[in-house]
């Protein structure tokens, strides 16, 4: 569940933007697929720390995305 949302995430990037950080993104996946094969119930709190640990990289993604967004609007504009 978790690897299917990401990668929809991930299917929204510009491809310059994915392009440089596909390693990460590949190392984000397999985390997820990890975390999507676990059962929650046996460890909650490394469940919770994982998906917190993956979620942070993701919105670092998502910021790298955002600003080469805007300077991309910017260059277009000039």
């Amino acid at each position: 569940m978790v690897k299917t949302q990401l990668q929809e995430v991930f299917g929204k990037l510009s491809p310059y933007v994915k392009n440089r950080v596909m390693p990460v993104i590949d190392i984000l996946l397999e985390r997820a697929e990890d975390l999507d094969s676990m059962n929650r119930e046996d460890n909650v709190d490394y469940y919770e720390d994982e998906l917190e640990s993956i979620m942070r990289e993701v919105r670092k993604i998502k910021y790298i995305e955002d600003q080469w967004q805007i300077m991309s609007a910017k260059l277009k504009n000039n």
